[in-house]
């Protein structure tokens, strides 16, 4: 789109970036909340997890079908369509009169969202020239990071002065703005033409990723393994019918075709299985074991993010001019000095704030280094008509790694505390082991990782 000037490039940028704004925003100002949901509807701290994993899980099982649907109705249409959806669901969330409302309201945002994460990097890419674009999805990269620095501060402190509630209704104008802007700035709509809608896949997909994630995280229960079995047998089918279908509703064989694509992505689905859940578990740990409150939470939590927000469109501006393989290793392997450092939190801890502000810097510089020129790269090895595809896919393997980051740590709970325990003083040496646990694991996702992030195939200068 070279026949738009840069003011109107830019303006579309703010308004995209807005909506990439409000997923971080929310999912960190209500962790913050956690421990008086689970006050008020008495539920364990295992299933508080499912606050963000029913989010994150109907996301992910949307954001495949949903790319059908924007290349379809156009990505204007899909990104207004998706602060709608936002807005109601946050209301929902904020007049919950039960645990299940407010379970049903998150899973509902996570399609809201769906249409939000497509739209958002395929408009960035189709509206700005390749020697802007690694900075442009820097930015609107960096926007993830800012919502996550003033979620944390921003949430506890609006949790402790007017409750857990109050964060959705925030959320409502802000998302509404979003949608707004775009439609007042961006005049023209792009759409893809496309075939078949592929109902098969999209019910096999659904059915083994909730199988899956649903039997992962409830492993200690009764029939969890069956159930999780199911999932993977579910999964393995998709896969074969995709690779054997004509339009699949998701090109699996793009995976063996590029291996740039492929590896890019699953050096992505590994860096956030790793990173994820770890302000979920550093902030019930703060406001249990280290009985913290939550604004006090909120801005120990804020370093991180705000280290992100800052170094994230330095590094974009290099994405473009250095091999990917570079900045990307380097930020797993800071990733991965972070995730042990916070694998040595204990029960009793001086200096337990700095010590975790020390383990958010690591990790902040390496997210920083890696999201960006990694979303860059997956981006630039496929074709302009592949774009919205590519943007979902960016999107489900980011979701599809919180996912499992939520499931290893809901997971190792469930072992080690139990599934039904409230999170106080009588299980805190249990959960103080369980977040242990749960970051070396994360460190072992991260290795793995490592590997992909630099055997990830040539630059496309060089092939």
């Amino acid at each position: 789109m070279t026949e738009l000037s840069t003011k109107q490039q830019y303006l579309i940028l703010v308004a995209t970036s807005l909506g990439v704004l409000m997923s971080p925003l929310l999912a960190s100002m209500i962790i913050l909340g956690l421990p008086a949901i689970g006050s008020e509807f008495q539920v364990s701290a295992r299933d508080l997890g499912w606050i963000n994993t029913a989010y994150v899980l109907a996301n992910v099982i949307f954001l495949v079908p949903a790319s059908w649907f924007v290349n379809r109705i156009g990505y204007k249409k899909s990104f207004i369509i998706g602060t709608a959806i936002l807005a109601a669901t946050a209301f929902l969330a904020a007049v919950s009169p039960n645990y299940a409302v407010l379970l049903a309201s998150r899973a509902l945002s996570g399609i809201g969202v769906a249409f939000l994460v497509i739209t958002g990097i395929a408009i960035i890419t189709r509206v700005f020239p390749p020697d802007k674009r690694g900075f442009a999805i820097a930015i609107n990269t960096t926007m993830v990071y800012i919502g996550g620095t003033v979620g944390p501060a921003l949430g506890g402190t609006l949790t402790e002065l007017f409750g857990w509630r109050s964060p959705f209704l925030l959320i409502i104008p802000l998302v509404l703005l979003s949608g707004i802007l775009l439609s007042l700035f961006m005049k023209t709509e792009f759409t893809v033409p496309v075939r078949k809608f592929d109902g098969i896949g999209a019910v096999l997909y659904a059915l083994a990723m909730f199988a899956l994630v649903f039997g992962i995280t409830t492993i200690t229960d009764s029939g969890s393994l069956l159930i999780a079995g199911i999932g993977l047998l579910l999964f393995i089918a998709f896969i074969w019918y995709e690779m054997r279908k004509e339009n699949p509703l998701l090109r699996v064989r793009l995976f063996a075709e590029n291996k740039r694509f492929a590896r890019s992505s699953y050096a992505a689905l590994l860096n956030y299985a790793a990173i994820y859940a770890v302000t979920y578990m550093v902030s019930l740990y703060l406001q249990s074991v280290g009985q913290l409150s939550a604004a006090e939470t909120g801005f120990i939590l804020l370093f991180q993010p705000l280290v992100q927000a800052i170094a994230t469109p330095a590094v974009g501006k290099f994405s473009g001019k250095v091999d990917a393989k570079y900045l990307t290793t380097a930020g797993m392997i800071m990733t991965i000095i972070g995730l042990l450092l916070l694998s040595g939190l204990g029960l009793s801890m001086t200096n337990v704030a700095l010590y975790i502000i020390i383990a958010q810097v690591f990790t902040a510089f390496g997210v920083s280094l890696f999201s960006a020129p990694n979303t860059t790269t997956i981006m630039s090895s496929v074709k302009p008509e592949e774009y919205s595809m590519a943007s979902s896919l960016v999107s489900v393997f980011r979701m599809a790694g919180m996912l499992l980051s939520m499931a290893v740590c809901m997971t190792v709970i469930s072992v080690i505390v139990g599934s039904t325990a409230l999170l106080g003083p009588a299980v805190y040496a249990e959960f103080t082991a369980a977040l242990r646990i749960s970051m070396l694991i994360s460190v072992a996702l991260s290795f793995v990782g490592l590997f992909f992030s630099w055997f990830r195939g040539p630059a496309p200068n060089q092939q």
